[in-house]
């Protein structure tokens, strides 16, 4: 810390790991699931993780699939519904991870 001559009240001084860090939070991607609901809104309903996505301030997004090692480079996130099947009875929509306190119920998108 230093002491200004006008103040006696120490100023802190810069802290340059605080500013790293919000650097990275500020900055780092999106993670999401790609998601297949089987007979959603049914007592049959089921649903699983087919893929995983970073998502980048520039809307572009890069996803693995889980099984068979797939893998995408998309100008945006959303156009991966496009590789997965729909049927009668599977839809696919994109989970989005957010903070532990969020709304869950905002954070997925159907497609």
């Amino acid at each position: 810390m230093t002491v200004s001559p006008q103040s006696p009240t120490p100023e802190p001084l810069f802290d340059f790991a605080r500013e790293v860090y919000e650097l990275v939070r500020d900055t780092a991607p999106r993670l999401f699931a790609v998601v297949e609901e089987y007979r959603a809104g049914t007592e049959e309903a089921d649903a699983f993780v087919v893929a995983w996505g970073l998502a980048y301030a520039d809307d572009s997004a890069e996803i693995i699939a889980v099984e068979g090692h797939r893998r995408w480079q998309l100008a945006n996130a959303e156009h991966i519904v496009r590789y997965f099947g729909r049927t009668q009875d599977l839809s696919v929509r994109l989970v989005w991870l957010a903070a532990p306190d969020a709304d869950p119920s905002t954070q997925s998108r159907a497609a």
